[in-house]
C-alpha cells in the first residue's frame, strides 16, 4: 500500500513536472496566444459598441426625417432621407428610409422617382414584403396594373407568419389583375379567398367573384 502510494505520488509529481517544463518551453507560445484571444475579445467589444452606436444615430437621423415629413416638409424630409439611405443603408433605418421617400416621392405624382428608390434601396428582411408592396402601389399610380399585381403577389410571397397581411396582399394583386384586365387570374385569388371561412377578406372576395362571373344583362 505504501509502495503504491508513493509510487502514485510519484507520477503526480512527475506529471506536473512534466506540464511546468513544457509550459516554460513553451511560454512564448502561450503569451501570444493569449494575447490573440484577448485581442479578439476586445475587437469583438469595440464592434460591439460601435454597432450600437451607429444604430443609435440611425434611429435619431431618421426620427428627424419622420418629423420633417409629418410636418409636410417634403423638400427637407426628401434631404434628410437620402441622407439616412446614403449613410446608414443597409442597416433597418436605412429600409425604412427607402419606404419613406418612395412614399414621399408617390405623395407628389412622382411615381418613377420612387420605384427607383425601392429598386435601388436595401430592403432588411422584415421589410421585403412592404418593399413589394410599395412598389405595386408604384405601379398602380402609373396604371401598370399588370406589374402592380405580380409585386402585390410578391410581396404575399414574402409574407409566411401574418395571415392578414398575406391575404390583403393577395386583395391588392386580385383588384390590380381586375383592373389589368385579367379576370382569370383575379378570380383565381378571390375564389381561394372566397372558400377560405378565416380569411379577413373572404366577404369581399365572394362579392368580388360574384361580380367576376356575373352574366351580362340581357337586353
Amino acid at each position: 500500500m505504501t509502495k503504491t502510494g508513493t509510487a502514485t505520488g510519484s507520477t503526480l509529481e512527475d506529471g506536473a513536472d512534466s506540464a511546468l517544463d513544457w509550459a516554460r518551453a513553451n511560454s512564448k507560445a502561450i503569451s501570444i496566444g493569449l494575447t490573440v484571444v484577448a485581442a479578439a475579445v476586445v475587437i469583438a467589444i469595440v464592434a460591439r459598441q460601435y454597432s450600437n452606436r451607429r444604430e443609435d444615430a440611425a434611429e435619431a437621423a431618421l426620427g428627424r426625417a419622420r418629423q420633417s415629413y409629418a410636418q409636410g416638409n417634403l423638400p427637407l424630409a426628401q434631404t434628410d432621407l437620402r441622407r439616412v439611405i446614403s449613410q446608414f443603408g443597409g442597416s433597418a433605418a436605412g429600409s425604412q428610409a427607402s419606404m419613406l421617400l418612395a412614399q414621399a416621392y408617390y405623395e407628389q405624382g412622382k411615381a418613377d422617382s420612387g420605384l427607383k428608390v425601392l429598386d435601388e434601396g436595401d430592403a432588411s428582411s422584415s421589410d421585403r414584403a412592404a418593399f413589394e408592396a410599395l412598389k405595386g402601389a408604384g405601379f398602380e399610380q402609373k396604371k401598370e396594373y399588370a406589374k402592380a399585381a405580380e409585386r402585390y403577389k410578391a410581396a404575399a410571397a414574402e409574407v409566411t407568419d401574418a395571415k392578414m397581411a398575406k391575404d390583403r396582399y393577395l386583395a391588392d394583386a386580385a383588384r390590380a389583375f381586375t383592373s389589368a384586365g385579367n379576370k382569370a387570374e383575379a378570380a383565381k385569388i378571390w375564389e381561394a379567398m372566397a372558400k377560405d371561412a378565416t380569411s379577413p377578406f373572404s366577404s369581399e372576395a365572394k362579392v368580388r367573384l360574384g361580380e367576376l362571373v356575373a352574366a351580362p344583362a340581357v337586353k
